[in-house]
């Protein structure tokens, strides 16, 4: 197969994870593709009320929606395709999707639905029910040039984490607090 689409930057998923780390590439003016087949839980949240900056609350699909445009206009592509595979090239990485093949120097894994594609990259899965990817602070992988971030990686599941550390720490009281696994879904 010859040398598909080239990307700087391919991005798995397109929750707020995938989609925030969009933006900022996108606006750093690398080129950047985002897979996303609109299965991200936050898209069935009906109402997200502690989400920096939406003060009367903002729908799920809603901000997502927005974060899709958002990143577009910053000149990031968005593919509504299922990445069928993904391994290692000369150049960085081979992704199939949509019958065709997408080339890219960094990886990033943004969707806790898709660990067969870390477990094709030789990422070794951990944590609660062994599905999350062990990544550093900045989310590097063991894999050279593989990110992960979101859920995937452990961290809580809430839109606002993107927006910064603060909700880290203010889950990880309350999970002390309640001695156990917390996620603030808005019922």
């Amino acid at each position: 197969m010859s040398e598909g689409e080239r990307f700087d930057v391919l991005i798995v998923g397109g929750g707020a994870a995938g989609l925030s780390c969009a933006i900022f590439l996108a606006r750093a003016k690398l080129r950047v593709a985002v897979f996303d087949r609109a299965e991200s839980s936050l898209r069935r949240v009906e109402r997200v009320n502690n989400y920096l900056g939406f003060e009367e609350g903002i729908g799920g699909a809603e901000l997502l929606d927005r974060g899709k445009r958002q990143a577009e206009r910053f000149g990031a592509q968005l593919f509504d395709l299922d990445v069928e595979t993904v391994s290692r090239a000369d150049s960085g990485f081979s992704v199939h999707a949509g019958g065709r093949e997408w080339v890219c120097e960094y990886f990033v894994l943004a969707s806790n639905k898709r660990t067969d594609l870390a477990l094709a990259l030789g990422l070794t899965l951990g944590g609660h029910g062994n599905r999350f990817v062990s990544a550093d602070e900045r989310g590097r992988t063991p894999v050279d040039g593989c990110y992960a971030t979101g859920r995937i990686t452990g961290l809580p599941s809430q839109a606002i984490v993107s927006a910064g550390h603060g909700a880290i720490v203010a889950i990880g009281i309350i999970e002390t607090v309640r001695g156990e696994y917390y996620v603030d879904h808005d019922h």
